[in-house]
């Protein structure tokens, strides 16, 4: 026992690696450790009421929850490390969104937004250590559906007021049919808080765009600050076709639409040059914001 602690200590990423060798089949292994991170805890189980919150917290009497929660029974893997000494929290909030670039973003909150640190440490998460100065806390959960399971990743992130700062990494994939809904424009905001990755709520096909579908992607893109708007790069990706011109084709069709829907931005058409963000391969929309800021 004491050389598998010592050897999780030194090998974190490798762990990783083997660990996602025990998910279901087509499921991605959870994000990978931030660099010089140690593991302090591993764990596995099934369980039927995982408390999923996905809307910032309401206060009741003497109660504190989510004004919208959810609870979901699945495989859940759980992940607590302890994060090297001298990173802000941004930076550890931004490695692990990247990580989940392409899943769609269900929440997110920063710092004070997310409310009672020990709420989430306690109530949610059922670990103590992850108590926090309200201020020093992120937490985003992500979801990836597949042909039968929907994979969940929630990730918590406690700097714990210049004492050892950690992370929880919650990976929880179930069969139960989760009633999410339309993407709101908050997910398409909290996607577009790193520099690059996939815009959520583009509904589209080989036809073209449903724009009517897609307004709420195009609201939350308008709606940036003249200084980001100079900044964006939208990237439209299409799959469909048999030969790389069928797609190209597609991309720039797709590609001249957005521009009418979003005058201003710079918009263009990069065909299948990148792989499908998900299984089903239908149109996507990438953006990367240059030069970083």
């Amino acid at each position: 026992m004491l050389l598998f602690a010592r050897y999780t200590r030194f090998y974190p990423l490798l762990l990783a690696v083997l660990f996602a060798s025990v998910m279901p089949a087509g499921v991605s292994a959870a994000p990978p450790p931030f660099p010089d991170s140690e593991l302090i805890e591993r764990s596995e189980e099934s369980v039927s009421r995982y408390r999923l919150v996905l809307s910032e917290l309401k206060h009741q009497r003497a109660d504190t929850f989510g004004e919208r929660e959810l609870r979901v029974s699945g495989e859940r893997e759980r992940s607590v490390y302890n994060l090297p000494d001298g990173v802000s929290l941004e930076e550890v909030r931004v490695y692990f969104r990247r990580q989940t670039d392409g899943q769609r973003t269900l929440y997110e909150c920063i710092g004070i937004d997310c409310g009672s640190s020990n709420f989430w440490a306690n109530d949610v998460f059922d670990l103590s250590s992850l108590v926090s100065r309200d201020k020093d806390q992120a937490y985003f959960v992500t979801i990836e559906p597949y042909a039968d399971t929907q994979k969940l990743t929630m990730v918590y992130i406690s700097m714990r007021g210049g004492r050892q700062p950690k992370v929880l990494i919650d990976q929880l994939v179930t069969r139960t049919p989760l009633k999410i809904g339309q993407v709101t424009q908050d997910e398409v905001l909290a996607s577009l808080s790193v520099t690059s990755g996939w815009l959520p709520g583009f509904v589209a096909d080989s036809r073209g765009v449903n724009v009517t579908e897609s307004q709420i992607l195009f609201d939350a893109v308008q709606g940036l600050s003249v200084g980001l708007k100079t900044r964006l790069h939208l990237m439209v990706h299409c799959y469909d076709g048999a030969h790389i011109k069928d797609t190209l084709e597609c991309s720039e069709r797709l590609a001249e639409q957005v521009r009418k829907a979003l005058p201003g931005i710079d918009v263009r058409a990069h065909g299948a040059l990148t792989p499908a963000p998900t299984a089903d391969r239908r149109p996507a929309v990438r953006f990367t914001f240059w030069p970083g800021r």
